[in-house]
């Protein structure tokens, strides 16, 4: 799985259809959710499995995630915890990590979400993401099973 929202973008030009462009423009955290549990697959199985949980209702219909309903539903065993912190830096994150990175002047909670390991960003749904190239980390997602 590379870029499946940079897939989903290109497909919504094609294909236009509501529920695709509501992925490409907002599935970035679902996306992010599957990496950071191990899920491999192709892009376009990462877009299906991402329409599959809007309908299923453990991701809202805009993408936002509903941790303890999505993480059972994608591998089958319950999630403890979710801890959200605010951060600065990356360089200290070591374990998948769901990170939100954000440009200046965006409101809280609002950028693109990546996967980051050993203090790197080593997944993005995206080719390219301008909140990643011109902003900066501040919040993280931390998955306690």
């Amino acid at each position: 799985m590379k870029n499946p929202q940079t897939l989903a973008k290109e497909l919504a030009k094609i294909f236009p259809n509501p529920d695709l462009q509501t992925i490409a423009n907002y599935g970035c955290c679902a996306f992010v959710l599957q990496w950071a549990l191990g899920i491999e697959q192709d892009e376009i199985d990462a877009i299906i499995t991402v329409q599959n949980m809007r309908k299923k209702g453990v991701i809202k219909t805009d993408c936002s995630v509903k941790w303890y309903e999505a993480v059972p539903y994608l591998i089958g065993r319950p999630l403890k915890e979710v801890k959200y912190t605010d951060i600065t830096t990356i360089k200290n994150i070591k374990k998948r990590t769901i990170v939100l990175y954000a440009k200046e002047g965006n409101a809280k909670g609002v950028g693109h979400w990546v996967g980051v390991e050993n203090g790197r960003i080593k997944y993005n749904p995206l080719k390219y993401s301008e909140n990643v190239e011109k902003g900066k980390p501040v919040e993280m997602r931390e998955l306690i099973f």
